[in-house]
């Protein structure tokens, strides 16, 4: 094996250079934010630099972001807030969200799943028939499926959530530093993020506030971001997740030029194998992300081929303790079990070069002559 080729971005990105610089410059002092000495107040001042690059990236005010762990505690404290307050209202959400949210079924009496189109696509008539059928006091749809790269019409869903009188929340954790985001012209209510999908350390995150006038809470304890989410801050990680949101805003026009790599990669993956499916092909995706399916190859075979190829790719969502499942977001879009066993994600971003787009298809040639035999 010779060079170790990353191409699962959607999953984790590598650390940012500059996000680990910054992380370096204050982890070894004892910066708690919240104390009152020159070591408390130096801490606040990484805190709040932070927060202000955060807000940059998603074109709102800083006083609006809360620092968490990551968008899963962001997801759950809106999620639960939600049901807890409006036990009588239906909670809407789509049916290519996150584990965070869907799983939340379980626990939460009041979620119901808003169907998708064979792209993935929010069925914006099925929301608006379930809005006049329940009296509903949140809708959650991420902008960018974590799987697909499919880019939901996040305006259209907002506008139609407030005009039945609920709330919006968006997981734009995929569409951080890929797509412009504005959360006031989006019209979203609660915006939720993770640092380490950006090129930030892992373990932080943010939950945006709208100016509805509510803030979720989901942790108690302690005075830390206004009351509104106890615990110590991780002044370190916030440092990392600063920079990695600054650079990540600087850098927007690179994911775009990423659109040229992925055209190249599927133009390759079609001239090898004609048979394979391109999902969310017919719709409007990041330029980052390729998820195709070879039917009749579960998605485990060309996982472990690959890795022994020294390419990482995954199969959809890193958020099941390792496991290997039939994508939940293929399913949903109509698929059959057997197209959605073997779906393959591709995912790049700061770090990626061509080459390795190169070394994936000459990687894949190999692998599916292999599989053929």
């Amino acid at each position: 094996m010779n060079k170790r080729i990353y191409l699962d971005y959607n999953a984790t990105a590598p650390i940012r250079p500059t996000a680990l610089e910054a992380i370096n410059s204050v982890i070894k002092q004892p910066l708690n934010a919240s104390s009152v000495h020159s070591y408390g107040r130096e801490g606040r001042k990484v805190v709040e630099s932070a927060r202000e690059h955060v807000a940059k990236l998603i074109n709102t005010d800083s006083n609006q972001v809360l620092l968490n762990s990551g968008a899963t505690e962001g997801n759950n404290t809106v999620l639960q807030y939600f049901s807890q307050q409006y036990p009588d209202e239906m909670i809407l959400v789509s049916a290519t969200e996150h584990p965070s949210i869907l799983e939340l079924r379980d626990i939460l009496p009041n979620v119901k799943v808003i169907p998708v189109d064979n792209q993935g696509l929010i069925n914006l008539s099925a929301l608006e028939t379930l809005l006049n059928d329940y009296k509903t006091c949140l809708v959650s749809c991420m902008a960018v499926n974590n799987e697909s790269g499919v880019i939901q019409h996040v305006a259209e869903i907002s506008a139609l959530a407030h005009k039945h009188g609920a709330l919006f929340h968006c997981d734009a954790t995929q569409a951080a530093g890929r797509i412009m985001l504005n959360m006031q012209t989006l019209g979203i209510d609660f915006l939720t993020l993770s640092s380490h999908k950006i090129g930030g350390p892992q373990g932080v995150g943010a939950l945006a506030l709208g100016m509805c006038g509510i803030t979720p809470t989901l942790l108690y304890g302690g005075g830390q971001e206004k009351s509104a989410r106890a615990g110590t801050e991780n002044v370190a990680g916030i440092a990392g997740f600063g920079a990695a949101a600054k650079e990540a805003l600087e850098h927007l026009n690179h994911y775009q030029a990423l659109g040229t790599w992925r055209n190249k990669l599927e133009d390759g993956l079609k001239a090898t194998s004609p048979e394979i499916i391109i999902h969310g092909a017919k719709t409007e995706r990041v330029q980052n992300t390729c998820f195709f399916s070879l039917p009749g190859v579960d998605s485990q075979t060309l996982l472990m081929a690959f890795d022994l190829e020294g390419i990482a790719v995954s199969n959809g969502s890193a958020c099941s303790s390792g496991t290997v499942k039939s994508s939940t977001v293929l399913k949903a879009m109509g698929l059959d079990e057997k197209i959605s066993a073997s779906g393959l994600r591709i995912s790049m971003g700061w770090a990626t070069k061509e080459e390795d787009i190169d070394a994936f298809l000459g990687a894949w040639e190999k692998i599916y002559k292999r599989l053929k035999r």
